[in-house]
């Protein structure tokens, strides 16, 4: 005797619900990378600005204008110096990037890291030279 349609269709619901439990996990750590990389830009950059802009101090005058930042205390420069051979250029990382951003630099094949030395003699930004070994690390071209 044939199976009810219902019964049929029950069946097949299930195990399609069960295929897409069984690829979820698989799916969600496809762009775990990626992801991880956006949220260490975040962070570098909410320490950028938390640290680029001190809060006044309770013992200045209302009428003074606020001390500029000291460049060198803690903050992160801007740019790297113009014209650095590759080694110097990647110690010049190494002391400007955060740490997760750097090691992803290192991840990076020859190639891929020669790419980034050509962006910075272009572009000397830190923030360009980040974004590219984002892209490059998340496997964008």
């Amino acid at each position: 005797m044939p199976l009810p349609v219902s019964s049929v269709i029950s069946c097949t619901a299930r195990r399609w619900a069960g295929v897409a439990l069984l690829g979820a996990p698989l799916l969600a750590g496809a762009d775990d990378n990626y992801l991880r990389e956006i949220e260490d830009e975040a962070k570098h950059q909410a320490l950028v600005l938390t640290t680029s802009q001190p809060a006044p101090s309770p013992f200045q005058e209302p009428s003074a204008p606020p001390a500029p930042p000291v460049a060198g205390a803690g903050a992160a420069p801007e740019r790297l110096a113009p014209g650095l051979d590759r080694a110097a250029f990647e110690k010049a990382l190494s002391d400007g990037l955060p740490k997760e951003r750097y090691a992803s630099f290192q991840r990076l094949g020859n190639a891929d890291q020669q790419k980034i030395y050509q962006i910075y003699q272009k572009d000397n930004s830190i923030a360009s030279i980040s974004e590219q070994i984002a892209r490059l690390a998340s496997g964008k071209p």
